[in-house]
């Protein structure tokens, strides 16, 4: 048999025969699915971060918030999760590789590992600001406590926040860090003014670079070594840094519940917390901003569920991971809404103003609002360190993740370099990010950090998460997904989620795709405007991103032998090194991939979970049940 047949079909069409073409290198898997699961805990949480669930809360009519986001997780995040973790827990490959069951769409695996990599490198930076609050909490009386500091203007107050009034309402907001340049005549925090003059210490503008902040590069330099040194047996050594990370900051969010519900005004704030404004559920941003944290709270689309879900045993419980994880997800969501609106409810009623006017925007919210809610706390330094060591490795937990995500995309690129350089791959990715990320360590920093992330984790994962479930869905097809759930657990895909995923998620992608793009706005910080040119430098991150989908299709296009038809047919089929990473089930997988199905009967399965007047090939082949 030739080198050709082997790689066009895995198979001899005329008897039907076994090729085994599995990969001889050994799968690394998790250590326990409770190492698995709580991986993914930590890195939904990580992705989310600690501020973003909560601003978006407080942003979009408190409770409200709660029903826009629960109906886009069950219709548009569950079921792409459910099908990230079975793609990659049956096929055990990579994100580049993964996609062989329908190679046409491989350049989706290029723009993962892109969106990964811009990713880790600026998101890094709100990590140095961490470390940089930890480093100036280890003072008895922490510093952003009081006023009378060098960084104080005369509009100093304590336990006063500017008010909402320039808090910028486009859009993109949601994932904005805004905080609108104080004036000289408006009283204004001494949380708030750490945090603008202190951590942040802003130029004048994007324009303005300033000086580098040493500080930031050694955390940067720090972070690297950390990533590297938890990646040094990829997910055996990924699991176990997540079971400390992922409940520590829990047990610290307890603590400052019950002291922030000691004083008054708490109630106040949490009732807000619970109580939904039903007239913003009529405001369109309201469900896109609802859309977008789906994505970041769960992570599809991402990669990185794929990726840890291709380590897990071909028989572990998919639908019940994905199950726990969702669960713990929404409850730490929840819960460290709780403890920020509690404190902010404290805030609001020691300054005599309604809750929502207590903080400005962005991450304000989170860091005035936790920064504020250590001080209630005895011993508030100790507190502090523990506090802000806890954010740190709760958002490290992330980028361990993403930087493992775009190592699995050059592993599956370069066989070579995957079986002998892992370490070497991940050093290399963690240089990379590193000199990427010196920008970000000037004052004009947090200018560039809000233009990358207006643009980069927006349309393009949105149009990821599009491809994906069509790919997956009407591509691969609904009744392969649940032959191969079948074999690795023994059940199908729950009916709802078929549907959700088939039928109704690319629809309301769509939509959330089209109407991002009408509702879309510049972004601006505060009360600065970015100069137009940075506008063009935004679009071009965001179609760098999705660039090689189309382009790696015509590339194959060009590269492969023989007709256009000859060439689609096998760009749209899988290539004969897919299937079950289990070499039992390769045969039961080769002669289900021998029936040919219409795009009708795909449809009417996906739609009944039940085959559409099987032919004499359909029975021939093994059943569905």
């Amino acid at each position: 048999m030739t080198k050709k047949d082997e790689h066009s079909a895995g198979r001899d069409d005329r008897n039907g025969e076994m090729l085994d073409n599995s990969e001889s290198k050994e799968r690394v898997t998790w250590s326990s699915t409770f190492e698995f699961v709580v991986s993914l805990i930590g890195y939904s949480t990580g992705m989310s971060d600690f501020w973003r669930f909560p601003y978006l809360v407080w942003r979009n009519g408190g409770g409200a918030f709660f029903v826009a986001y629960g109906l886009t997780l069950i219709v548009c995040g569950i079921p792409l999760y459910i099908l990230e973790i079975f793609i990659g827990q049956y096929s055990g490959k990579g994100v580049f590789e993964i996609w062989n069951f329908f190679p046409l769409f491989k350049g989706i695996g290029i723009s993962i590992a892109l969106l990964n990599l811009g990713f880790v490198t600026y998101i890094s930076t709100m990590r140095y600001w961490l470390l940089e609050y930890l480093r100036q909490s280890f003072v008895y009386e922490l510093p952003w406590s009081s006023c009378g500091h060098t960084w104080n203007t005369h509009s100093c107050r304590l336990s006063q926040a500017l008010l909402s009034s320039n808090s910028n309402e486009s859009l993109w907001n949601s994932t904005a860090i805004t905080t609108a340049y104080p004036n000289n005549t408006a009283d204004i925090s001494a949380e708030e003014e750490f945090w603008q003059y202190t951590i942040l210490s802003l130029s004048s503008g994007i324009n303005d670079i300033g000086y580098v902040r040493w500080w930031l590069v050694l955390w940067a330099i720090l972070l690297k070594v950390i990533t590297v040194v938890c990646l040094l047996k990829s997910v055996q050594s990924l699991g176990k840094l997540m079971i400390f990370t992922a409940f520590l900051p829990p047990f610290i969010g307890m603590a400052m519940l019950i002291q922030a519900l000691t004083q008054n005004g708490a109630t106040d704030g949490l009732l807000f917390l619970i109580t939904p404004d039903f007239s913003k559920l009529a405001d369109s941003k309201v469900w896109i901003e609802a859309g977008f944290m789906a994505f970041y709270s769960l992570g599809p689309a991402w990669g990185g569920v794929m990726m840890m879900g291709s380590h897990l045993n071909f028989h572990a419980s998919c639908l019940r991971n994905v199950l726990i994880s969702v669960i713990g997800d929404v409850f730490i969501s929840i819960f460290s809404s709780a403890c920020l609106f509690a404190v902010v409810g404290v805030m609001a009623s020691e300054i005599g103003v309604p809750v929502e006017d207590v903080v400005k925007s962005g991450i304000s919210i989170g860091l005035v609002g936790y920064s504020r809610a250590l001080t209630y706390l005895p011993a508030p330094y100790i507190w502090a360190v523990v506090f802000f060591f806890a954010v740190t490795i709760v958002g490290l937990d992330s980028q361990v993740v993403c930087t493992e995500t775009v190592v699995s995309f050059m592993e599956g690129y370069s066989a070579r370099l995957g079986r002998h350089g892992h370490l070497l791959l991940v050093v290399l990715v963690s240089i990379i990010a590193l000199l990427l990320n010196l920008p970000f360590c000037t004052q004009a920093g947090p200018y560039m950090f809000q233009l990358v992330d207006w643009y980069l984790p927006t349309w393009s994962v949105v149009v990821i998460a599009l491809l994906e479930v069509i790919a997956i869905m009407w591509c691969y097809g609904g009744d392969r997904v649940d032959s191969g759930l079948k074999d690795m657990t023994g059940r199908k895909m729950p009916h709802v989620f078929r549907l959700a995923a088939a039928y109704i998620s690319p629809v309301l992608f769509l939509l959330l795709l089209l109407t991002s793009f009408v509702k879309y706005r510049p972004p601006t910080y505060g009360s600065y405007v970015y100069p137009e040119y940075t506008d063009v430098i935004g679009w071009l991150i965001s179609f760098s991103i999705v660039i090689p989908i189309p382009l790696h299709i015509v590339w194959q296009l060009i590269k492969l032998p023989g007709t256009f038809k000859q060439k689609w047919r096998k760009l749209t089929q899988p290539s004969g090194d897919w299937g079950p990473s289990d070499s039992a089930y390769r045969l039961q997988y080769l002669e289900r991939s021998q029936t040919e199905r219409s795009f009708t009967e795909i449809a009417y399965y996906n739609f009944t979970g039940r085959e559409r007047y099987p032919t004499q090939k359909h029975r021939e082949t093994v059943a569905l049940y």
